[in-house]
């Protein structure tokens, strides 16, 4: 792969996303691990590439302060600690990496760690449960689906963001797979209502971000 023209790399990375991802990043130490993302993490925890204010500015726009939030694969909690500062008080975290669990349970944040697809919490728990730049790092993607489907309460709803059409596993070496629009909507159709589904940007990145709101049937 390695010999291979950058287009042809760029053509496999578009077209066979997962198979590029197995053959080049995973060897490469591109892969989801907890090691991987407790070095990660402790990398760059205070860095800008790991917050999303104009998200979070979203989510405080259509979530009661009082609800119960889950943010799966939370990262560094830029999302909830986002929220904590503006009155949010229900606010749980799940993450692959213990450092990050051990620093958000240092910030009040009731944290879980556990490895995605699966979600190891109670059934109907949970108002809404945000996945942000998550899909794309995983493989099994319907069970992921129907697991926030289990957690979340009847009439709750997902806040999913993911790239819009960009960020193969060419360019991020976690990423198994790229979405756009057409593509995001059938996967997330299969299990739930899709209230909505647009492009938006955040202030403190440059590519453009599917979000799209999913609703479980009350």
């Amino acid at each position: 792969m390695q010999l291979l023209p950058w287009r042809v790399k760029n053509f496999l990375s578009n077209q066979f996303p997962l198979a590029y991802h197995v053959a080049v990043n995973i060897g490469r130490g591109g892969g989801n691990s907890p090691e991987h993302w407790d070095r990660r993490l402790a990398e760059t925890w205070d860095a800008g590439v790991r917050e999303w204010p104009s998200k979070t500015d979203l989510i405080a726009g259509m979530v009661a302060p009082q609800a119960a939030v889950l943010d799966v694969g939370c990262g560094n909690g830029g999302i909830l600690r986002g929220l904590q500062a503006r009155g949010f008080t229900n606010l749980h975290g799940l993450e692959i990496s213990s450092y990050a669990v051990n620093r958000l349970e240092q910030e009040g944040i009731r944290m879980r760690r556990g490895v995605l697809p699966a979600i190891d919490l109670p059934d109907q728990t949970f108002d809404v449960v945000i996945a942000s730049q998550v899909l794309e790092h995983l493989v099994r993607r319907g069970l992921f689906l129907r697991e926030i489907h289990r957690v979340l309460k009847p009439g709750g709803s997902a806040l999913i963001f993911v790239p819009d059409d960009c960020l193969g596993p060419i360019d991020e070496p976690e990423h198994t797979v790229k979405f756009n629009a057409g593509s995001l909507r059938r996967l997330l159709a299969s299990v739930f209502e899709v209230r909505q589904l647009r492009t938006i940007k955040d202030d403190n990145h440059a590519m453009p971000i599917l979000f799209a709101e999913i609703v479980k049937a009350a």
